[in-house]
């Protein structure tokens, strides 16, 4: 009975309350300054009476309680007279409201009031701005736009109209970015991400959406259970937290029925979350200590997603094959091999959940995701736990910070190195001409750069159209053994190089080597192109100029049909699926078989990665680069016409 009085009390203040108390609804454009001034109070008054506004910024929509002068919140901490009268009682403001001036723009913001005919899509176009950011900074667009609505817009940072001005206390969200990483980089609990942005709880992170960052230890709260356990702190209200949480005063005396009995501080309540609020908890995860090899794969075969690129369902389909092969060769060599396979989509927060809900400590080595920004959720999440992340495809500069990584694809700066040390060690005063195309115009600059570094007097040029590729010659009278003098052409010395993998340019790039003098011609490629492939029977003719030149390509991956390991290894896919191991199936073969063969039998890896191994298509040559172990091994291909026709491939 006292309890069902006590409730009825409380309810009956909130009523009396809200009768008498002075709030103030935000709307756009206005600032605690502006509106502490118009009711003739301090800010700190302001906030005191509004204790979340230390938490996050004012918000369209806010509803304030206005205390009097007298310092009165007027809020759920009035406690009763004496005589059992309630003193809610708000002194009158002496003074008329001022009338807040309030500027069209701010350190971060233009403020923009919308005319007539104006529409969303028209104001992203205006203003260079994504809908999904434009919306995050006006939730009052969820109801449509209205002439007459102020909204806000992002400053830009040049005249160019280009790069919008993160506003101070906010981050504008990236592909890749997960409330886990968020929360590392700004120093805070992933708690405390979600608790600051409600509307992460149910979408999760939108790329180019605006998102708070909290202050660290302002929010005295945690999720569990699907509620937000909030501590009280000394001075906080009822009012405040209904604000704070933007949760009603019925549900949160209905999941705190110990309301009742008054407010105190220290007291922990439920807030219940969001219907459809989706928390992601991540713990630390600590790699287990026993005597197996076991390893996760985590690949992007969008099982649950029949519109999904088939490309990829493909490229995964082949790196698993070629993942079994790899330990069915090892299984010989007497290790115990656990692999789990997972699907991992093409989102980091796919991968984010996917590894928070499955117990990884379990796993020595994680092989995968594929791609950059999914490969960094799981190195970002793993960091520190003792698992070795292996990164078949992606091979970016960033993943080099991240600890306990290695990068088993080398670079496209490492095959260029190669070349260039392949042409200085032979240079014999030559002109240089480089071909590329747009794609690999950069790595073209990089190469012509390290060129002249290590060469200094070289004449070269790079050029993307194929016809300014052209062997110079110049006459000259030769006298005969009779008298007769003649005249002569003599080409002028010339290395021609691809820097591309685009298939077409290659042919061309052969065909126009095949009309050129080869007694004072050299050849080289980065990257691969069908045309130098020396296995196939359709380019014969192709090898066959190119040996009269000695051309020198450098690569990631071939596959050596000579070596005796490595026909056993073909015959294998043979047998089993009939054709010859494309690209991915060498690359999941040797990604395995690497990472296996150098393990020992607790799966540690990282401390035997300093031998040189070349696998089935993949030389390994592993370096410290950051906090990564990064794979520089390429593969360098001399083509000779001698009595052996076997390719003299030289590893450097």
């Amino acid at each position: 009975m006292k309890n069902i009085f006590g409730i009825l009390f409380l309810l009956l203040l909130s009523g009396l309350l809200s009768a008498q108390q002075k709030t103030h609804k935000v709307e756009a454009q206005e600032t605690v300054y502006g509106i502490s001034r118009q009711y003739g109070i301090s800010q700190e008054e302001l906030i005191n009476a509004n204790p979340f506004l230390r938490d996050r910024m004012l918000q369209i929509g806010d509803e304030l309680l206005i205390p009097d002068k007298s310092g009165n919140r007027g809020d759920g901490n009035i406690k009763p007279k004496e005589d059992g009268n309630i003193n809610a009682t708000v002194t009158p403001i002496d003074e008329p409201g001022q009338t807040v001036i309030v500027p069209k723009e701010d350190s971060n913001f233009i403020y923009l009031e919308i005319k007539p005919k104006q529409t969303i899509y028209s104001l992203t176009k205006e203003y260079n701005i994504s809908e999904e950011a434009l919306k995050s900074l006006n939730p009052q667009l969820k109801d449509g736009l209205k002439a007459g609505d102020i909204i806000r817009i992002p400053k830009k940072s040049n005249q160019n109209n280009e790069e919008e001005i993160v506003p101070a206390g906010m981050y504008k969200v990236k592909k890749g970015d997960t409330v886990y990483s968020l929360s590392r980089q700004f120093n805070v609990s992933s708690d405390e991400f979600y608790i600051a942005n409600p509307g992460v709880q149910i979408t999760g992170l939108v790329v180019d959406t605006y998102i708070n960052i909290p202050k660290k230890g302002k929010i005295s709260a945690v999720i569990q259970d699907g509620f937000i356990e909030h501590k009280v702190k000394q001075g906080e209200t009822i009012y405040s937290i209904t604000k704070l949480y933007r949760v009603t005063f019925a549900d949160l005396l209905k999941y705190n029925p110990e309301l009742s009995e008054g407010l105190r501080a220290g007291m922990t309540l439920k807030i219940p979350l969001p219907e459809g609020a989706d928390i992601v908890k991540t713990g630390k995860i600590k790699r287990a200590d026993d005597n197996m090899i076991n390893i996760a794969l985590i690949l992007p075969f969008h099982l649950d997603d029949p519109n999904a690129r088939l490309a990829e369902k493909g490229i995964s389909a082949d790196i698993l094959i070629g993942a079994k092969i790899a330990l069915d060769s090892l299984a010989y060599t007497g290790k115990k091999i656990n692999l789990k396979v997972y699907d991992s989509g093409n989102s980091s927060q796919s991968v984010e959940t996917l590894i928070t809900s499955n117990d990884f400590s379990q796993f020595d080595a994680v092989v995968g995701p594929l791609f950059g920004s999914n490969f960094k959720t799981a190195a970002t999440i793993l960091s520190g736990s003792g698992i070795t992340v292996v990164s078949p495809l992606s091979n970016s500069e960033d993943l080099r910070e991240f600890e306990n990584v290695v990068v088993v694809t080398p670079s496209d700066e490492d095959i260029a190195d190669a070349i260039v040390s392949e042409i200085a060690a032979n240079y014999k005063g030559q002109q240089i001409q480089i071909l590329t195309d747009d794609r690999y115009q950069g790595l073209a600059d990089y190469f012509s750069n390290n060129l002249k570094k290590k060469l200094p007097a070289a004449d070269i040029m790079v050029t993307k159209n194929i016809s300014q590729l052209e062997q110079t010659s110049k006459t000259v009278d030769e006298k005969l053994s009779d008298g007769t003098v003649v005249a002569k052409t003599i080409s002028d010395p010339l290395i021609a190089v691809l820097v591309s993998d685009n298939n077409s340019l290659g042919d061309k790039f052969v065909d126009k080597l095949k009309k050129m003098d080869t007694d004072n011609l050299s050849g080289y490629g980065v990257k691969f192109v069908n045309a130098y492939d020396i296995y196939s029977d359709k380019n014969k003719s192709n090898i066959s100029a190119l040996k009269n030149i000695g051309f020198t390509f450098a690569t990631n991956r071939l596959v050596n049909v000579y070596g005796k390991s490595e026909r056993n290894t073909i015959q294998k896919f043979l047998d089993l699926y009939c054709e010859i191991p494309n690209e991915y199936r060498q690359l999941g073969f040797d990604t395995l078989y690497d990472l296996v063969d150098r393990m020992n039998t607790r799966g540690d890896v990282l401390n035997n990665l300093g031998s040189e191994k070349t696998r089935l298509a993949t030389k390994f040559k592993y370096v410290k680069s950051g906090k990564a172990f990064v794979n520089t091994g390429v593969r360098v291909i001399r083509l000779f016409t001698e009595a052996d026709e076997s390719p003299d491939d030289v590893d450097d």
